[in-house]
């Protein structure tokens, strides 16, 4: 006999014999006991007689069986003889082979194997590359669309469609008789990975539970010749013909008239233009950069932007002709030179977590030498009293006080940075949700600074009751003064990988609000080593290849990461806009995170608002003398009081005249000025 199996019917084709030599009557077949998969037969009509050396003609026999993808049958032949005898014989499949390998006889005893050949299924897999950000440049924040199509045949299926490199909008699937195909998409994410690569591959396939095989690798419907595969993947996606060239080089200052011999110039902007698309990156502690282009076009290179009059470049420019693949126009490098000795040291600080109580509070005051001459000087940081209890700090201060630690430095290089490590522990019985804190730095070089208003940075942070791993922050609040507005903006990214594995790249990506002057963007500094491009005026992309993040349950400390950087609102910015911003943080092949937004807008001037900016006070921090500058020579009086509302000074202003403060104790003051115009309040730090 022969059988095929229809889902979890088996169909036999039988063939009856009488190879004795007296006639048999009453035949009929049962479903042997050796049989290995149980089912039932339906009913058969009986044959009556079989005469010595008759076969009958091939007749059905139908088994239900409880397996719809393999059936081993054997059935039992019924006679009687002329005797009245009942006599037996066990069947053989046609196509069978014995122990000695002879195929199936009337004579031999082999079982019938039926698989299941009518569950078909047929699937393709296509993957299209897409330029999301419109930039002419494979980058990461593209990604691959693709396509499945499945088609069955026969008894419907269901199943699962699995991709390992790809997240499927819906992978389960069932059909039935009156629709038998199916289709859905899915999407990758581009790495760095990736785009080094020039290709994406996917090992995909279908898992169905009625298939006899369990899975069936899908086609790949736009098959890629002669691309590399060297996974053995079954669909391969060619990102583009042609991978973009890159321009890159070195930046260096030069200090002592000898460029070969010059400092390393990290964060130095490097842009680049064909006159209608430009392109921007800022090069590493190593002083190097390297700009992705398209493949065709004259591009112009510079590095001298926003550093002043005082500063010259060699060469000014660089002309590239961008043409080919891959083509790397390498030692393309700049020498930046001071035309005179220029000091201007700038101070910055802001807040590596969010402040909890009864946490960690963790910061970095940075300073850094932004003129032309070797600086020396001391840098303070200012704490509200009462905050912070046990902390750490890396290097030690040099001196310090319930609220106010002063570190010396020495031989600060031109546009060298330095920073300091901060942790303090947050006083949970003082501190609490909604609180704002006040840590204020200040930097003193012992020479003349030529640019003070950069001397000193005040972080007014607010206390949270919960911790966001991914968010972003803009140091200077959601509303700024008109003053305010000349100034810089300093944001800041914090990322962590909460997944399962470690995240071998991290990329944030952002657009740069309209109303900010991309050509002001400055790199603060960042968690771990990263590269910095800015491509179509406000595509701004951080790409920290390599990372090897740490997931947080397997390493809560290291599964954390930030990025700082600082940026002007444009000389239009004005009462009624906002400036938002948020993050798209990418982890290896994951769909983006994104942060919070965060909006930044001029507040409308209250008669307080109006006040402050007729007035100047400074030095904040001051140690022996404050100054009070009246701009509007309105006739004015102030008043010095305590924390505790006492009143210690009263006078008439004289404007830009110092006030002796040497007799008050170090701490906080309230200094209020009244005028005819109405009264305004400020706070300053004696130390």
């Amino acid at each position: 006999m022969t059988g095929q199996m229809f889902g979890n019917m088996v169909s036999f084709q039988v063939k009856i014999k009488n190879i004795g030599e007296e006639t048999l009557t009453n035949i009929n077949i049962t479903l042997s006991e050796q049989t290995s998969t149980p089912g039932s037969l339906d009913p058969i009509n009986l044959i009556a007689t079989l005469a010595p050396g008759q076969e009958t003609s091939g007749f059905q026999v139908t088994k239900y069986s409880f397996t719809n993808c393999f059936d081993q049958t054997q059935l039992i032949v019924h006679a009687t003889t002329l005797l009245g005898n009942e006599i037996t014989d066990l069947s053989s499949d046609t196509y069978g082979h014995d122990n000695n390998g002879l195929p199936g006889t009337y004579y031999n005893d082999i079982p019938n194997y039926s698989y299941d050949l009518s569950i078909q299924l047929s699937g393709s897999q296509d993957g299209i590359y897409q330029d999301t950000n419109a930039n002419n440049i494979v980058d990461v924040g593209d990604v691959v669309n693709y396509s499945y199509d499945l088609q069955s045949f026969g008894v419907p299926p269901s199943g699962e469609i699995v991709d390992n490199n790809a997240i499927i909008v819906s992978p389960s699937f069932t059909l039935d008789f009156s629709t038998t195909s199916y289709h859905t998409t899915g999407i990758h994410y581009l790495t760095q990975t990736d785009i080094d690569l020039g290709y994406v591959y996917n090992s995909s396939y279908v898992l169905s539970p009625e298939s006899c095989q369990g899975s069936y690798s899908l086609q790949d419907q736009s098959y890629c010749s002669g691309c590399p595969n060297p996974g053995g993947a079954n669909v391969v996606t060619k990102l583009t013909s042609l991978l973009p060239n890159k321009i890159s080089g070195s930046v260096k200052f030069n200090a002592n008239n000898d460029c070969a011999t010059a400092f390393n110039f990290r964060d130095r902007r490097v842009t680049t233009t064909d006159g209608t698309n430009n392109y921007a990156t800022y090069t590493n502690t190593s002083g190097n950069y390297g700009i992705l282009i398209p493949n065709g076009g004259s591009y112009t290179t510079a590095a001298l932007g926003n550093l002043g009059a005082n500063f010259s470049s060699d060469p000014m420019s660089v002309l590239t002709n961008s043409s080919g693949d891959n083509v790397d126009y390498t030692n393309t490098n700049f020498c930046i030179s001071s035309s005179t000795n220029y000091a201007d040291l700038r101070v910055n600080l802001f807040n590596i977590n969010q402040a909890i109580p009864g946490f960690d509070a963790n910061y970095r005051l940075y300073y850094e030498n932004l003129g032309s001459t070797n600086l020396n000087g001391t840098v303070k940081l200012t704490v509200p009293a009462d905050v912070f209890l046990n902390f750490s700090l890396n290097p030690l201060p040099n001196d310090f006080t319930a609220v106010t630690l002063t570190w010396n430095y020495t031989n600060l290089l031109p546009f060298e940075r330095r920073y300091i490590e901060l942790g303090f522990l947050v006083n949970a019985s003082t501190v609490h949700s909604g609180d704002v804190l006040t840590l204020t730095a200040e930097g003193t070089p012992t020479v003349g600074d030529n640019n003070l208003a950069n001397n000193t940075f005040t972080l007014n942070q607010t206390v949270f009751s919960s911790f966001d791993p991914n968010d972003k922050t803009v140091l200077e609040g959601s509303s700024i003064t008109a003053n305010q507005a000349t100034g810089y903006l300093n944001y800041v990214t914090r990322f962590q990988n909460t997944g399962t594995a470690n995240a071998t790249t991290v990329v944030v990506k952002e657009t740069l609000d309209a109303d900010l002057d991309c050509n002001t963007f400055e790199p603060v500094d960042a968690s771990h080593t990263n590269n910095i491009q800015i491509r179509n005026g406000n595509e701004l992309t951080y790409t920290f290849s390599n990372i090897n993040l740490a997931f947080e349950s397997a390493n809560e400390p290291a599964s954390h990461g930030w990025l700082a950087y600082r940026i002007k609102p444009k000389n239009t910015f004005a009462i009624g806009d906002a400036a938002t911003s948020l993050s798209a943080i990418y982890f290896d092949f994951n769909p983006p995170v994104l942060t919070n937004e965060v909006s930044t807008s001029i507040a409308p001037l209250t008669t307080s608002r109006f006040m402050k900016d007729q007035f100047t006070v400074y030095p904040n921090p001051a140690k022996n003398f404050i100054t009070i500058e009246n701009k509007a020579n309105l006739t004015s009086q102030f008043e010095i009081i305590s924390c505790n509302g006492q009143s210690l000074m009263k006078s008439q202003i004289e404007s830009s005249k110092a006030i002796d403060i040497s007799r008050l104790s170090n701490g906080f003051y309230l200094l209020t000025l009244q005028t005819s115009e109405g009264s305004a309040t400020y706070k300053f730090i004696k130390n």
